[in-house]
């Protein structure tokens, strides 16, 4: 499956609905699982003239640690 950019927001509004959480770290960002277990780092691509996104990479490792949890991506509204 081919991966795609994600908006910042979205990303932001998806690991919400879980309780996870995203840090600034020294140059990425950290991910971190709601009991403050760290996951995986993050890359926001951003520049002058484009909007913040998180890069495809970032959004698969994501995904993969979803799927390691047993949750479902994206994650939905009960």
């Amino acid at each position: 499956m081919a991966y795609k950019p994600m908006p910042l927001k979205k990303f932001l509004q998806f690991i919400r609905l879980v309780n996870w959480n995203l840090e600034k770290g020294g140059i990425d960002w950290n991910l971190y699982s709601d009991k403050g277990q760290f996951i995986c780092f993050i890359k926001i691509a951003h520049g002058k003239k484009t909007k913040e996104e998180v890069v495809a990479y970032s959004v698969q490792k994501t995904e993969k640690a979803f799927k390691e949890r047993r949750l479902t991506w994206p994650p939905r509204k009960k």
